[in-house]
């Protein structure tokens, strides 16, 4: 919750901000694979580029006549036609792994990701580097026998609104069999027969500090434009040029 506890006592306002926390393994499957499925691509694609610069023809044909007719036409090198037919087959299962949705991911499917790339990327996340991301590595349920739910990763750029009135329900905690029959339910609760809404625990000093200055310098962010290329030009003629 990023709106101050004490507008959320005094009911100060009609609006709560706060961040959406996932579970590490859906964290894992949305951003992780995905991001790392479109640079494995990218890394492919360039490789592919580099060799048909080394048999000495322009990669831009690539946009012009596309991936696999380039390589066809333009590498003609044996060593060259096995890395390129190689990069192609990585290229096309990369681009099938893109087309899935993050549920439908197998865990042998990614193989055609280095697995030291996952690994950096999850020593990253562990060291809180990931900008947009921060990683609690544990969230305990104080309301169901300090029950552990592991890992959750917060994630810092997707800020949600509720209202006062889901607020307060969170904050003294609602039964959703109630609430299905007092009639109308609830506005951005996903209200179903059986289940609770409620604070699972709070963030502990100094790390909830720690998370609040992540998030304040995702977006203290200010942006400027670069400076003129006849200023730079200017500079270098006074100061470097002979």
């Amino acid at each position: 919750m990023l709106s101050a506890r004490c507008d959320l006592a005094n009911l100060k306002t009609s609006k709560f901000s706060y961040l959406p926390v996932v579970k590490l393994e859906n964290y894992i499957s949305f951003f992780t694979v995905k991001k790392l499925l479109a640079e494995q691509r990218t890394e492919e694609i360039t490789k592919i580029k580099n060799l048909i610069e080394s048999e000495g023809e322009s990669s831009d044909t690539v946009a012009l006549y596309g991936m696999a007719a380039s390589v066809g036409k333009l590498i003609t090198k044996p060593k060259n036609k096995v890395k390129a037919t190689e990069s192609m087959s990585k290229i096309s299962a990369l681009e099938a792994l893109q087309k899935k949705s993050w549920s439908e991911y197998k865990r042998s499917e990614l193989s055609v990701v280095p697995e030291k790339k996952f690994k950096q990327e999850l020593k990253n996340l562990a060291e809180n580097k990931v900008e947009g991301f921060f990683l609690i590595d544990e969230i305990v349920d104080h309301n169901n026998g300090s029950k552990s739910m592991g890992p959750h990763v917060v994630l810092l750029r997707e800020v949600h609104h509720m209202s006062a009135e889901v607020a307060e329900l969170l904050k003294i905690g609602c039964d959703h069999d109630e609430l299905l029959r007092s009639g109308p339910q609830v506005s951005l609760l996903d209200v179903e027969a059986g289940r609770m809404s409620y604070i699972l625990c709070n963030v502990t000093s100094p790390y909830i500090e720690l998370i609040m200055q992540r998030f304040s310098n995702m977006f203290t962010r200010i942006g400027v434009k670069n400076p003129s290329q006849t200023l730079l030009d200017d500079l270098l003629n006074t100061h470097i040029s002979e």
